[in-house]
């Protein structure tokens, strides 16, 4: 039994030996392109949800859709919302590409550490904005759709808002595993890299 493990141990050892070693100057590029990448890629996925927001807007731009609108007196509301909507994306895309821009530029690992910890926090922001934006946008559409219809609030005004309340929470909820599970992904690998350059910092 003792020589079965003395054979393992020689044979690990062995193993060891033909693996390759890397410096802290081989794996700072191998994680600053790692970064880059993923940082690319949170660029093009914010390119994505603004060309769907602007599709989705065209799509729901109907007949049916303005006869809506005009019966709950929501055409501006809708209008400036669609507007600060667009907006705000764009500002956030601009944003994910100047932190594409600088991690790309970046010449030393203590750099690079305090750009994707910016990066990060910059997702953050985008998710909290476009949480906070949604739940906002959305009461305010419902106070104005009362507001407007008085007999919806003589109807029963209660059942209506706890309606309201049950349906956003569903869809800020849905907002938020979506985002999860698509930005979520690419911060657990920006994180990962943050930590191996952290180790080399050492």
């Amino acid at each position: 039994m003792v020589d079965e493990l003395e054979l393992l141990k020689k044979d690990w050892q062995k193993q060891e030996d033909t693996l390759p070693k890397y410096t802290k100057e081989d794996l700072y590029p191998m994680l600053l392109k790692k970064s880059s990448s993923i940082v690319k890629l949170i660029f093009i996925v914010s390119l994505i949800e603004f060309a769907f927001w602007i599709v989705l807007s065209f799509a729901f731009n109907d007949n049916e859709t303005k006869a809506f609108e005009k019966q709950f007196g929501l055409q501006t509301f809708d209008t400036i919302v669609l507007v600060v909507h667009l907006t705000a994306l764009v500002v956030f895309a601009v944003w994910f590409y100047k932190n594409f821009k600088k991690i790309q530029a970046t010449d030393s690992a203590k750099v690079l550490m305090k750009n994707i910890i910016k990066t990060r926090n910059t997702v953050k922001y985008y998710i909290w904005f476009s949480m906070a934006f949604v739940a906002i946008a959305s009461t305010i559409a419902y106070a104005i759709m009362i507001q407007n219809n008085p007999a919806l609030a003589d109807e029963n005004l209660l059942y209506l808002s706890l309606k309201f309340i049950i349906v956003i929470t569903i869809a800020l909820g849905l907002l938020w595993g979506l985002y999860r599970i698509i930005y979520g992904l690419l911060l657990r690998k920006l994180n990962r890299n943050y930590r191996e350059l952290k180790k080399l910092e050492i």
